[in-house]
């Protein structure tokens, strides 16, 4: 009797141990699938021949991988009705997080709707889109043209006469930037001449012929003022060709690895340097919260403040 219920003990005991040692094992399991989660990002560019997009863009890929997360990447070659149907194919392959340098203000916003539709969160990256329930990362481009304003008011000579290269004036980046420029430099420096306006696309080549027809036209000016950094370049080229860089102000906008060069080399004055890391860094952490459970409708808005580079403080943008 006493060996029979030693016997059942023994059964007991090893059947607890086994159950616990399969808990524990599911926990184990549990966790490590928690924290091996696969999560993918469907990347749409606007355009690659934007080396500052390409550089996010890369960004992006780099610190992705460092954590475990896939990037597919798309270029629209700046066509927004493309970029519309490559991010459809990304809600087709079921990517976990839509990211877009958003190509319209109101083109763009079919791409947030269906993305939201089909319960795919989208990141709205350096542009707004006019409608609601995405996520914007980003720098505020309204301030990019008051740290030129700023900027240009403190070192322009009376009565400077300026010239200013924008993008696609349909574009939001080009009305926000205008108003940030106009209420630091115009609005304050009455005595400063704006001597012409023109769009380059933001491009280095539309930026240089540009240029040289402005030489063309005007005998003389001070600076001139591009709303990013491609053009600016293009710019300092037609300048340098013509022998006229010297006493003109040639400033842009993003802080590309080409511009710094320049501003390094003496040519380019200044650049708002907007911090393609920190963006990417950003749009990697959002990626990890929704991989970690939370909820798309806790995530917010991430502003990345702009910075004046010149030559005196150009480590702070390497």
């Amino acid at each position: 009797m006493k060996m029979r219920k030693t016997a059942v003990w023994q059964v007991v005991a090893i059947l607890m141990i086994t159950m616990l040692v399969i808990a524990g094992c599911g926990k184990n399991n549990e966790a490590g699938s928690g924290g091996s989660k696969s999560f993918t990002i469907g990347f749409a560019n606007i355009n690659d021949v934007y080396p500052y997009c390409v550089k996010v863009r890369d960004y992006i890929k780099e610190i992705a991988g460092a954590e475990g997360i896939k990037v597919v990447v798309a270029n629209a070659a700046g066509d927004v009705k493309q970029q519309n149907d490559q991010i459809d194919n990304f809600i087709v392959q079921k990517v976990n997080m839509i990211a877009a340098i958003s190509g319209d203000l109101d083109g763009s916003v079919p791409a947030v709707e269906n993305s939201l539709n089909a319960k795919i969160p989208y990141v709205s990256l350096l542009t707004h889109v006019n409608t609601d329930g995405y996520v914007y990362v980003g720098s505020e481009n309204k301030q990019a043209g008051e740290v030129q304003g700023e900027y240009l008011a403190k070192v322009l000579p009376e009565n400077a006469k300026v010239l200013y290269m924008t993008g696609q004036t349909n574009d939001q980046q080009y009305i926000d930037r205008k108003a940030g420029l106009t209420a630091k430099l115009f609005d304050v420096r009455k005595d400063v001449q704006l001597l012409a306006e023109q769009s380059s696309d933001n491009q280095k080549d539309k930026g240089m012929s540009l240029t040289e027809d402005w030489l063309q036209s005007y005998g003389k000016f001070d600076a001139i003022i591009a709303q990013n950094d491609d053009s600016a370049l293009g710019a300092v080229e037609a300048l340098k060709a013509a022998n006229r860089l010297d006493g003109v102000i040639v400033i842009g906008i993003d802080g590309s690895d080409d511009a710094l060069a320049s501003i390094e080399a003496g040519e380019m004055t200044m650049t708002v340097f907007q911090d393609a890391k920190s963006q990417a860094q950003a749009i990697v952490d959002l990626a990890k919260k929704l991989r970690d459970g939370a909820e798309a409708s806790s995530l917010e808005n991430i502003n990345i403040p702009f910075k004046a580079i010149t030559k005196e403080n150009l480590s702070e943008a390497k």
